[in-house]
């Protein structure tokens, strides 16, 4: 069997940082979900993310929306933001 090849969109979308504070990729996200973790909690603890200085209010409505896509990498825009202000930094 062989392999679909990626398009540029989607090789952008694999590396694109999901998790700020760990620097987690998309694509680690996204081999944990279709490895079986069916929820944040369950993404964060086998691949590290939701543990930075934010807890999760960045990366968290991503990997919510990325589980609700059974793990396939999302290509339309998304933002992983938060003011700095609201933690003193």
């Amino acid at each position: 069997m062989t392999e679909k090849k990626l398009s540029i969109e989607e090789i952008k979308a694999k590396i694109k940082i999901v998790c700020i504070c760990k620097g987690i990729k998309q694509g680690r996200i996204c081999e944990a979900i279709q490895k079986g973790a069916n929820s944040v909690e369950k993404v964060n603890k086998q691949t590290g993310s939701g543990d930075g200085g934010c807890k999760a209010t960045r990366c968290g409505p991503v990997i919510k929306k990325l589980i609700e896509n059974k793990g396939k990498v999302i290509l339309e825009p998304y933002e992983t933001k938060i003011d700095d202000d609201d933690y003193g930094f």
